[in-house]
């Protein structure tokens, strides 16, 4: 698929202008051209949600997590009520992640003092994300017989049933608010064979998990960001850890 026309809305939020013209150049030093980008700018968490209901799309942001009255945490949470699926990059002069911050499932974790080449090196995999997110398949499902279109990181997990498969999707996406699961007549391992390479893993026969979407995991149980708690397999603990750990060392 060609990336011929595609138009990518990125927002860059920080209470340094200096510092917002400066990713904006290192972002055009890292694989997208001028004419295909459109930047927002602001100044303060703030700023950035009463301006986002103005906004049809935006597929980046990079958001400083140290600013004055609304942090970053604070900010990343109001965002993603309004863009459950864009690419989120935080932005820190101090490496701090905390739980609070993954329940937002950001990207990357960027330090202001990299160099020039380290920022470059980062951003071309924050913008190759960008991209593969444009392009990555979509998983069909059925829901109180409509058809629905989902994007991965809109889905939680799936699970085995007798006819195919249930879909669990972000509850925190506000455009489904869907009461109960999506269906698909897909079995699982057939499901498993596509997303596989998307940050998919068997955390349990019974059904796989979005990679992205773990906030606490343990050798007998996973959490999801929206509090959902799963049981891990014995027999998946050691491909699920490795699956993990290799999705968390490309994110962070």
């Amino acid at each position: 698929m060609s990336g011929e026309g595609i138009m990518y809305y990125i927002a860059i939020c920080d209470d340094n202008s200096d510092f917002i013209r400066y990713m904006k150049n290192m972002l055009l030093k890292s694989g997208l051209k001028n004419e295909e980008v459109f930047f927002y700018e602001y100044n303060s968490g703030e700023e950035l949600i009463k301006s986002i209901n103005t906004c049809d799309k935006i597929d980046l942001l990079i958001l400083d997590m140290q600013m004055k009255k609304l942090d970053g945490n604070g900010t990343a949470r109001l965002f993603r009520n309004q863009f459950p699926s864009s690419v989120m990059v935080f932005c820190s002069g101090v490496y701090l992640p905390t739980v609070e911050s993954f329940e937002t499932t950001p990207f990357r974790y960027l330090l202001k003092e990299y160099t020039d080449e380290r920022m470059i090196r980062e951003l071309n995999v924050v913008v190759q994300e960008v991209k593969n997110r444009l392009i990555e398949p979509v998983v069909m499902g059925k829901w109180n017989y409509n058809a629905v279109k989902l994007k991965l990181e809109e889905i939680l997990y799936i699970s085995i049933a007798r006819n195919g498969s249930n879909i669990y999707v972000n509850p925190k996406i506000i455009k489904y608010e869907f009461e109960n699961h999506i269906t698909s007549k897909k079995r699982l391992p057939e499901i498993y064979s596509v997303l596989k390479n998307y940050g998919f893993e068997y955390a349990h026969n019974s059904y796989i998990v979005n990679l992205n979407h773990i906030k606490r995991k343990t050798v007998k149980e996973l959490e999801l960001s929206d509090g959902t708690v799963l049981s891990i397999a014995r027999s998946k603990e050691k491909q699920l850890r490795v699956a993990f750990a290799k999705y968390m060392a490309r994110k962070y």
